[in-house]
């Protein structure tokens, strides 16, 4: 198939994206973005900015460099300009849509910002400012390249947005310089008709990324996708509104495994997952993705040449890189390649990551299931079998119990393997084919949240005190003198638990929780007596600290709940002037 019949059927599916009418940055070209840089190669400037060109970005530069787009003048002159803040409401009331321990993690995450490399402030303003200004061309920027891949013919769509404000714009985990975006679509390659759509949504890989062409919930027109696009994070959803996103977050796991011990002990619900919001286990954040706002149709499309040095061969970051050891608030590197220069998974392998193994395209898939291929399948099974029962015994005396385990596994493991084939073999003999239901393979698949009117304020308000008042408890235990606060502590934390509980309708867990807290009281008191008399100057301190940090938080909540914020004449003028430029 030659390029032009490629560049054809890209077109012919290329996905419609629609965006939160609050987005300022939109896909772009990568060259006029490149142009505006400067680059950087182990913390030295190598190019000065406006002299950065496409072709200087090879295999030569080494993992560790990057792009730079904002400058610290132009931040500065952000603040020249009277620009000081975005103009943009907040997503209403976010912290009602979590429990409490989300709401305590996303405490502890908004305190470590002030303690890790970040990127800077005004960088937001100051890159909505610098892209408006780009000349991009008349329509949005799409890269695209068609590969064939087990099977399978990928048509394969990349976004390139000069910024992710996600943390900044929308209160989620994280904003960094650049952000690259991606779309499969997997065609049967006997025919070229799309049969999967697969997108990126953060770190996330697996069958919940995809959905059938013909699922009810791929909203489509004619022969193209229409997706919605997270607000700030550029994250991809089939429905709208708001998700639920469960992010991983490396220096808070040691908390995130304790609530998964807390709410198995205790039998607590978890909303989230018995909704399918994603894993049970994470820092919750909102993916806001309405798809109010401007409506992505008409493309210029180009296609991704691997053979073009920026493509294949630039490991380097395509925005700033601040050091974050978590990697949230680093540049991404290209489609290519991950932040330590490994070749993407999904650039590979898009099949694997969309779980797609083992799935044939529907003009094979009566071939894959023939007598003829299950019975190779057996022999090469029985074969495997035979190898693992000769060695299993010498592994057994080898002084080594995870080899064992793991031979003992793999043994195991073959013989279901047999058992299915050879149930499967039988089924064919007797006319009978297995049916698989397109929807068969998600599980937790993301779903819009219900209206935060749910609980109704009551829910929202409590949201906004409920952790900044624990923090505030706890913060007079350590500064009064503890006898005299106890029966004060001990309702508090009843309170806590039963109205957390009771708001979401869960009655057992709240008492089993009252009385767990109750137990947590007692020995914290115990322990604040015994370190009394040697820490009472500390306590003193940290107490202090804990009283301005419920404070600081609570501020910042009552922000979140009233969801509004004043609007700035210059990002009036950015919102305006992007819109204008992307519109179709």
């Amino acid at each position: 198939m030659n390029s032009r019949d490629d560049q054809d059927l890209l077109i012919r599916h290329a996905p419609i994206l629609r965006y939160d009418q609050r987005e300022l940055f939109f896909p772009s070209p990568v060259d006029a973005y490149v142009q505006s840089c400067s680059l950087w190669s182990s913390e030295k400037q190598i190019v000065e900015p406006g002299e950065v060109r496409l072709t200087d970005l090879t295999g030569e530069l080494a993992v560790g460099s990057y792009l730079q787009f904002i400058s610290d003048t132009e931040r500065r002159a952000v603040v020249r300009t009277d620009a000081r803040q975005l103009a943009r409401r907040l997503l209403g009331p976010r912290l009602g849509r979590v429990g409490l321990f989300g709401r305590m993690v996303d405490a502890l995450f908004l305190a470590s910002v002030w303690f890790r490399p970040t990127t800077p402030g005004l960088t937001t303003p100051a890159a909505a400012i610098k892209s408006a200004e780009l000349e991009t061309g008349p329509r949005p920027v799409v890269y695209a390249r068609v590969a064939e891949v087990a099977n399978w013919t990928v048509l394969h769509y990349t976004y390139f947005y000069a910024m992710n404000d996600w943390r900044s714009g929308y209160r989620g985990l994280n904003d960094h310089e650049a952000d690259w975006e991606q779309i499969w679509i997997m065609c049967d390659p006997a025919d070229r008709r799309p049969v999967w759509v697969v997108v990126s949504n953060h770190d996330l890989e697996g069958a919940n990324l995809r959905r059938h062409w013909d699922d009810d919930e791929l909203q489509r027109r004619g022969d193209r996708p229409a997706l919605f696009v997270g607000a700030g994070s550029h994250a991809l959803f089939f429905l709208p509104g708001d998700y639920v996103t469960r992010i991983d977050v490396p220096g808070l796991r040691w908390l995130l495994r304790l609530q998964r011990w807390v709410r198995r002990a205790l039998q607590i619900p978890d909303q989230a997952a018995e909704r399918g919001l994603g894993p049970a286990v994470g820092v919750p954040f909102v993916d806001s993705a309405p798809g109010d706002g401007l409506e992505h149709s008409d493309w210029d499309l180009r296609l991704l040449d691997e053979s073009v040095p920026w493509v294949g061969q630039y490991r380097g970051l395509w925005g700033l890189d601040t050091g974050d050891r978590t990697n949230g608030e680093r540049g991404p590197a290209g489609p290519k390649f991950t932040r330590t220069g490994d070749v993407r998974a999904a650039w590979a392998d898009p099949v694997g990551f969309a779980g797609l193994h083992g799935t044939n395209p529907p003009s094979q898939a009566q071939a894959a299931a023939s007598e003829e291929r299950i019975r190779l399948a057996l022999t090469e099974v029985n074969g495997e079998i035979q190898r693992s029962s000769r060695l299993l015994p010498v592994f057994g005396q080898v002084d080594d119990p995870v080899r064992r385990y793991e031979a003992s596994e793999r043994l195991s493991d073959l013989l279901r393997r047999r058992v299915e084939l050879t149930d499967l073999q039988a089924r064919l003999r007797r006319g009978q084919q297995k049916a698989v239901g397109i929807r068969d393979h998600l599980v937790q698949a993301a779903v819009p949240l219900a209206p935060p009117q749910e609980a109704g304020w009551l829910l929202a308000g409590w949201a906004a005190v409920s952790v900044p008042l624990l923090i505030l408890a706890i913060a007079s235990m350590l500064v009064f003198d503890p006898l005299r606060v106890t029966t004060v502590v001990a309702i508090v934390a009843a309170a806590f638990s039963l109205l957390e509980q009771l708001v979401r309708r869960h009655f057992a867990p709240a008492l089993r929780l009252t009385a767990v807290y109750a137990v947590v009281v007692a020995a914290f008191l115990a322990l604040r007596a015994v370190a009394s008399g040697v820490l009472s100057v500390s306590v003193y301190v940290v107490g202090a600290l804990l009283a301005a940090a419920a404070a600081v938080l609570f501020v910042a909540n009552l922000g979140e709940l009233t969801a509004v914020r004043r609007r700035a004449d210059t990002a009036e003028a950015v919102v305006a002037e992007t819109a204008g430029e992307t519109a179709d």
